[in-house]
């Protein structure tokens, strides 16, 4: 729950990485986030799985992921060995046969941070679709990509935040009433019900 954009690409050039990934580490210095890369090898079996909390094996991804708040989710930039982004577990999702190439989009969720973040990341992207994957699709559940406007993100983001607070504050007290015994289904109904009232 909460303002995600959602994207996916492939790399125009894929000689082109290590200076994308220089470029975003230049980027993230001067913003002040945090940043990781990923340098996998592409010449070996890709055979990453979760195992637990943990992923072993060979992702077979190159790229770098972003941090722009501590409260955002990271913006993801890894490519396989074709230039495809990928997001690690939706990686593993896609080895596992799990997702299909056309469900393989990678999010970043930046409800909890700012729509002053969320419009630097969907700047970045633009960035990135003009010099690195023009094919970049982009789904903007804040609809700052298509229109621009800091009014609308404003808003969305202020409605969703008020509807987690509320709902915190309802399940936190004795209006949800005893749930022992209740399945999973129920629950849900009772939340649902709550949610309708407000």
């Amino acid at each position: 729950m909460g303002v995600t954009i959602h994207y996916r690409g492939r790399l125009d050039d894929i000689k082109k990485l290590p200076v994308l990934c220089d470029e975003m580490i230049d980027i993230a210095k001067v913003m002040g986030w945090k940043y990781a890369r990923l340098d996998d090898d592409w010449s070996i079996t890709v055979d990453a799985k979760l195992d637990g909390n943990e992923i072993t094996g060979n992702l077979g991804l190159k790229g770098i992921y972003v941090l722009p708040h501590p409260k955002s989710e990271p913006l993801y930039l890894f490519f396989d060995c074709k230039g495809n982004i990928h997001s690690p577990i939706g990686r593993i999702l896609f080895l596992e046969k799990r997702l299909k190439p056309k469900e393989s989009w990678v999010f970043i969720k930046t409800q909890f941070s700012s729509p002053d973040v969320h419009i630097r990341v969907i700047g970045l992207l633009k960035y990135l679709k003009k010099k690195y994957i023009s094919n970049l699709e982009v789904r903007d559940e804040g609809e700052y990509w298509e229109k621009a406007d800091f009014k609308i993100l404003k808003e969305k983001m202020d409605f969703i935040n008020s509807k987690i607070n509320y709902l915190s504050s309802e399940l936190s007290s004795d209006r949800l009433g005893d749930i022992k015994g209740l399945s999973a289904e129920e629950i849900a109904a009772r939340i649902e019900r709550l949610l309708k009232k407000q």
